[in-house]
């Protein structure tokens, strides 16, 4: 597994993810939705001395409630009629690693499962009368600041201070403004292959949004819009490509350009933009708001 990254911030991420991967001690890793978290807690896994081993990656709310113990820490054989044995995650994940998300989302019951293994480096399957060594490393996930969801009662402290050996904070999209045009363009590269596309362009008013949209969902959101562009089967990529919701996110309302100190030119491209937006990106329905014939619409895009 290969990441790249022009971000001074995230290549120190990288190097102390290196670091730790030879280690077995609990991470936790920080940050929005979207941000690559459990992509990272691979990473770690595929630099550690244990790559061979299994990477569960594990989100604790979608357990059925009433199995989560027994998913996590399995079942023996014979404890009931009808009830077969299994490996619960603990087991199944040897000397490997498990990444959980959601911990702040269960009951502090379900969160002092894995406290105990954590301090004991033990535990019992659902019906069983002998501990089992528990050989892996733990990462937990978390979208919000830990110490805020201790006060809020979400997370235990106890359970935290166990996890917290390492903590790594992923910074948003928008912070690692040197990453987001060479992502965007990796993701386009990947998209493009699949339709047997080896060469593509991207217009400057695309760049320009790209770079400066505020991408709440990181990462993910940014992979997501590339896969819309990529469908439109252009090799010249434009800004009224986009989505309709981004579309309307760049026009700018007739109100604020003066604040804005925008050009005639450019006022006239921002209301277009916001024209074709309401239409759903429709070209004709636009030209028709617009009272100018398509061609002429497609001239004022055109133009730079």
């Amino acid at each position: 597994m290969i990441i790249a990254s022009n971000d001074p911030e995230f290549k120190s991420i990288l190097k102390l993810s290196e670091k730790i991967a030879t280690e077995k001690m609990p991470v936790v890793i920080v940050g929005e939705t979207g941000t690559g978290k459990t992509f990272l807690a691979k990473y770690i896994h595929s630099k550690s001395p244990f790559k061979s081993e299994p990477f569960i990656s594990v989100r604790i709310t979608d357990l059925p409630e009433t199995l989560v113990e027994s998913e996590i820490l399995g079942v023996e054989k014979g404890i009931a009629t009808g009830v077969l044995p299994k490996a619960g995650i603990l087991e199944s994940a040897g000397s490997g690693m498990i990444c959980i998300a959601g911990l702040e989302d269960v009951s502090f019951k379900t969160q002092a499962l894995f406290l105990r293994v954590l301090e004991t480096g033990e535990f019992e399957k659902i019906g069983g009368k002998r501990k089992l060594k528990f050989n892996g490393r733990i990462i937990a996930e978390f979208q919000n600041d830990p110490a805020i969801l201790i006060r809020e009662k979400k997370l235990r402290a106890d359970l935290f201070y166990r996890l917290n050996v390492f903590e790594i904070y992923l910074p948003p999209l928008r912070e690692r403004k040197r990453d987001i045009l060479p992502l965007f363009k990796k993701f386009l590269k990947e998209e493009f292959k699949k339709h047997k596309i080896k060469n593509f362009e991207i217009e400057e008013d695309l760049k320009d949004f790209i770079l400066n949209y505020n991408w709440n969902g990181n990462i993910r959101e940014l992979k997501n819009v590339a896969i819309y562009l990529s469908l439109k089967n252009e090799t010249f990529l434009k800004a009224e490509y986009l989505p309709p919701s981004y579309l309307l996110s760049i026009s700018t309302p007739i109100e604020n350009a003066t604040n804005a100190k925008m050009s005639l030119k450019q006022l006239k491209k921002a209301y277009i933009m916001s024209v074709l937006a309401r239409c759903g990106g429709n070209r004709s329905e636009a030209a028709k708001w617009l009272k100018i014939s398509r061609k002429n619409l497609w001239e004022q895009l055109k133009e730079k």
